[in-house]
């Protein structure tokens, strides 16, 4: 039997059945967006880097100073850490990639030291050994967040 409004009966005439059919939205529970330490003392740096993260599929925790940065850490997971090398306390993102490679959680993870500085051949060795990698400013963030992409496994290219 044909229903005009929708092309199907859902009524069976001759067994006196019904069929009925139950469609439900069941919301997909996304996984959360992997979440990336951002350490600037340049407000107008972290806000960059969180739009163009968020903006990339990232969520994004800032820090403008290495205690408020262990801090975050002790409190949120992160898959990668964005490191501004010199900050105005005289401390390095240096000190911060130091202390993260001493704890389990935090030996594997993307590490990016960036800046706008000259590195000596003593800071770019201890980078190396501590595996992390070096970004100059004003390396464009698109380039950052395709290395992201590459180093935690999110990269669909290929």
């Amino acid at each position: 039997m044909k229903d005009g409004n929708f092309g199907h009966s859902v009524t069976n005439p001759s067994h006196r059945e019904v069929l009925t059919y139950i469609a439900s939205l069941v919301p997909s529970e996304s996984p959360p967006s992997p979440t990336v330490l951002v350490l600037d003392d340049e407000p107008f740096v972290r806000h960059a880097a969180r739009r163009f993260l968020k903006g990339s599929g990232y969520e994004c925790v800032e820090a403008e100073t290495v205690d408020i940065a262990m801090d975050v850490l002790r409190k949120t997971p992160v898959i990668a850490a964005m490191l501004d090398m010199r900050l105005s306390d005289g401390r390095t993102g240096l000190d911060v990639l130091t202390s993260l490679r001493a704890l389990p959680e935090f030996r594997e993870i993307p590490v990016l030291i960036v800046t706008g500085s000259i590195l000596s051949d003593a800071e770019k060795a201890a980078i190396a050994k501590l595996r992390g990698f070096v970004f100059f400013k004003p390396e464009g963030f698109s380039t950052i967040v395709n290395f992201l992409d590459h180093m935690t496994g999110r990269d669909q290219s290929g």
